[in-house]
């Protein structure tokens, strides 16, 4: 053991541990002995070893200098839009106007197709690396022979070079294609190479890979292929324009059972395989790709790109039965209406508690050009008309200012020169906040507006999901009737969050995507709203706004449709904007929210498009229709929401002297307990029939009756207008006490308001009118300009200002001496 010499051995170590030490030491000196002999040779034969080098060091330059071009292996494709169960709506060609199809696993590819391929362009190539040298010499030889190319050499990675990077057949572009061959091995798995190599095949015209293939000749998935498919599709890359199907039938045909034959020599089909193949047909038309939710589609892929551009699938939540059925009953039901001037229409179809959209129809029909048919009505900002409506109230009961047998003004207003009017031009003087949203009144609205504030409705609808309101735009009192843009798709999603009992989400029109790269192998599930639900209406508020919106047979409900008991119970609005321009209908169950939007996208407006007439039918023809075993089920009460009895005329909380009640729902801790104030008791002298006070009270007999006493904003107009208000008897003449009241409330001439004098129309034609509301204990009133009296007489009774230029104080002074006042400034125009 010469190698050992030099290691003395330890004397009181056990023998096994000696043992085990001197092996270690021995193996350890023999290997570097090895090591050393080896660099003694390398050193005299060092170019022994360094040649087969030369060639690897060459192509490390060669990749490093011309680097793999792998963004070549992922060209723009097609995308195609899915319905919530993954079946195709519509399918649009990539930016290069190709229908190119690709898939991200060779898993969703045939493995009747990948046989097929394999066996007849290269049955190595699960066994070379990218170069088949024995092929390319073999087919070198046979095209010496022939004195022409008779057949190839390349491997599929060498075809999948020259489909990445497309040059004429040369032996110095052959080179290249090895080249990067080699780096495709190098760079990606066999798997991954085929996948690729599928993808990117030529099928004629401008379908490229085997998926957009399998879709256009035969209309199914190419994981679906049938064997004479299958080897139809790997026999049409060989000469794509020479042997397309549509084209050439016969010529595809024989490419076809070239395959197969070469499949049987090589034992991968059986002879009776072989023949049932070659009976299959071969297609001699591309197939229609699905042209459904045409709108939507192009919504997603086109007009809002930047999240969907490099999306090879995008699975939408529309439900095709929906859709179709939608679009059925949206063309028949207009059918009619188009006979009187009203194009077209959209609906929206969501899934009430997910905000998901269902269907989405933007037209009644895509192609009809003369209706601007290609207009997404569902996008398109229109003015709302009544359909906000529900909305204030829902505010004001959120509040307590309301419940709904409160009782609300209905008589003629005039903010700073606003003056809204009802549908009908009527007033009704006096009703409940159930009846006026149910009847659709315009100045109850606007007066429940203008109680809250401006900024309310507003800021609710913005944080709500309503988009389309400008945060630069001052909106007015005419913001509830219609004053606006919105998109029926944003309404039909704000009624929605009134179903799910006050939380407000954002619709949700993706289900999943599916990214073209496939470096992304996740699929991303269903977009989920549980982090932007908000809760801006408490569940009490929306319950009683649902069944204030609930009644069928309503005011406003058109007499033409017929209502069974079949029907499902719906909460809905309708709305119709100012000239006719524009009907709505918007419905909500538990199951299901639906707007219906009927118009002209052109603007033009019609004598007959009212939401009752033209929309509201169509929203009950689509509850019937898609409404499911659960049609007849119905919001819970929430625990919270409490019963009261309320004074029958007001609405309000009893008062000792009101005469008979009603019973009202109320929010406890949330809705007024102010009591009735109209109702009072008032002392009747027995003997005169005069009114008497507390002053004047004593020492008299008296009998006590109760009155409605009404506030000066309605009085004067309900004792003109031929209500039975109840007449006040004069308060006894003796008694020098002011009585205690409202004062007058002028209405015209408006507050703040600058009259100007116009030079060129007489003056007797510019009178400015006096009108006034007195409470309802006396109709005596007078006007004072300046001070000096310039009329007395009733409050219903008309009178005239003739106007002079100048700064003046108007006084108003009612038959009890309370008085209001306001400056008048006249203006006289210059002469032009």
């Amino acid at each position: 053991m010469e190698e050992l010499e030099g290691f003395p051995l330890p004397s009181n170590l056990p023998l096994l541990q000696l043992t085990m030490k001197l092996t270690k030491s021995y193996l350890s000196h023999l290997w570097t002995l090895r090591l050393l002999r080896f660099v003694k040779i390398v050193q005299k034969r060092w170019y022994v070893f360094a040649l087969p080098l030369i060639p690897i060091c060459l192509f490390v330059l060669a990749n490093w200098c011309f680097p793999l071009p792998t963004e070549k292996l992922h060209p723009s494709s097609s995308t195609v839009v899915l319905d919530r169960n993954g079946e195709w709506l519509r399918a649009f060609t990539s930016s290069d106007d190709m229908w190119r199809l690709p898939e991200t696993s060779l898993d969703a590819i045939s493995p009747r197709f990948q046989t097929a391929m394999l066996t007849y362009e290269d049955k190595w190539f699960y066994h070379h690396w990218g170069v088949n040298p024995v092929s390319l010499v073999g087919a070198t030889i046979d095209n010496l022979k022939a004195g022409k190319i008779v057949r190839g050499g390349s491997t599929i990675t060498m075809q999948l070079a020259r489909l990445m990077e497309p040059k004429d057949r040369t032996v110095p572009n052959k080179l290249i294609e090895m080249f990067r061959a080699l780096q495709l091995e190098l760079t990606y798995t066999k798997s991954e190479i085929l996948t690729y190599y599928f993808n990117m095949l030529p099928y004629g015209g401008n379908i490229v890979g085997s998926g957009a293939a399998a879709r256009l000749y035969f209309n199914k998935p190419q994981s679906a292929l049938s064997l004479g498919e299958a080897a139809l599709l790997a026999a049409i890359p060989n000469s794509p324009e020479r042997l397309r199907p549509d084209r050439f039938p016969e010529r595809a045909r024989m490419a076809r059972k070239k395959v197969l034959l070469r499949m049987r020599d090589a034992k991968k089909i059986s002879a009776q395989r072989l023949q049932e193949a070659l009976q299959e047909p071969i297609p001699t038309e591309r197939y229609p790709l699905p042209f459904e939710a045409p709108h939507l589609s192009r919504f997603l892929v086109k007009e809002r790109p930047s999240q969907h551009i490099s999306k090879q699938r995008i699975q939408t939540t529309i439900d095709r039965r929906y859709q179709n059925t939608t679009e059925r009953i949206l063309r028949e039901r207009l059918r009619p209406l188009q006979e009187q001037g009203i194009s077209t229409g959209a609906v929206v179809v969501l899934d009430t508690k997910s905000h998901e959209v269902l269907a989405m129809v933007g037209s009644h029909d895509f192609f009809d050009k003369a209706s601007a048919g290609q207009v997404n009505g569902t996008l398109a900002l229109r003015s709302p008309g009544s359909t906000l409506k529900p909305f204030v109230y829902a505010l004001a009961i959120d509040k307590g200012l309301i419940t709904p047998q409160t009782l609300l003004f209905d008589v003629p207003v005039d903010y700073a020169g606003y003056t809204p009017i009802n549908y009908d031009e009527k007033f009704a003087g006096y009703i409940t906040a159930r009846e006026a949203l149910a009847r659709s009144l315009n100045v109850p609205a606007v007066n429940l507006y203008a109680k809250m504030g401006k900024k309310q409705l507003d800021g609710f609808l913005k944080q709500a999901g309503i988009s389309t309101l400008s945060d630069q735009e001052e909106y007015g009192l005419s913001l509830v009737l219609g004053g606006c843009g919105i998109n029926l798709l944003e309404l039909t999603n704000l009624y929605a969050g009134l179903a799910n009992m006050g939380e407000f989400a954002p619709y949700e029109l993706i289900k999943s995507r599916e990214a073209v790269d496939e470096k992304s192998k996740d699929t991303p599930s269903s977009t989920s709203t549980a982090s932007s639900v908000s809760r801006l209406l408490r569940p009490e508020t929306s319950w009683i706004v649902t069944e204030m919106l609930t009644t069928l047979k309503r005011p406003d409900f058109p007499e033409s449709f017929e209502y069974t008991g079949t029907m499902p119970k719906v909460a809905w609005k309708t709305g119709t904007s100012y000239g006719h321009r524009d009907a709505w209908s918007i419905g909500y169950s538990p199951e299901l929210t639906i707007g219906v939007w009927i118009g002209n996208f052109n603007g033009t407006g019609a004598p007959t498009l009212s939401g009752a007439e033209a929309a509201a039918p169509i929203l009950f023809a689509l509850f019937t229709a898609l409404s499911g075993e659960k049609a007849h089920q119905w919001f819970t009460e929430p625990a919270n929401l409490k019963t009261r009895q309320v004074c029958a005329l007001t609405g309000l909380p009893l008062s000792p002297h009101c005469p008979t009640s009603t019973s009202d729902v109320y929010i406890p801790g949330i809705s007024s307990i102010r009591v009735c104030h109209i109702h009072k008791s008032i002392q009747i002298d027995m003997a005169t029939g005069e009114r008497l006070c507390s002053s004047c009270r004593p020492g008299r007999q008296f009998d006590e009756i109760t009155i409605a006493m009404w506030p000066p904003e309605v009085a004067t107009w309900l004792n003109a207008n031929g209500f039975a208000v109840s007449q006040l008897p004069p308060h006894n003449a003796d008694c020098t006490r002011l009585l205690a009241g409202k004062q007058p409330i002028i209405l015209s001439p408006a507050r703040d308001t600058v009259y100007h004098i116009r030079s060129n129309v007489s003056v007797e034609y510019q009178k400015i009118r006096l009108s006034a509301s007195v409470s309802g204990d006396t109709q005596d009133i007078f006007w004072f300009l300046n001070g000096e009296l310039i009329f007395k007489g009733q409050a219903i009774e008309q009178t005239f200002l003739t106007p002079v230029a100048g700064k003046h104080e108007l006084t108003c002074i009612d038959g009890a001496g309370r008085s209001t006042s306001l400056p008048l400034t006249i203006t006289a125009s210059e002469q032009k």
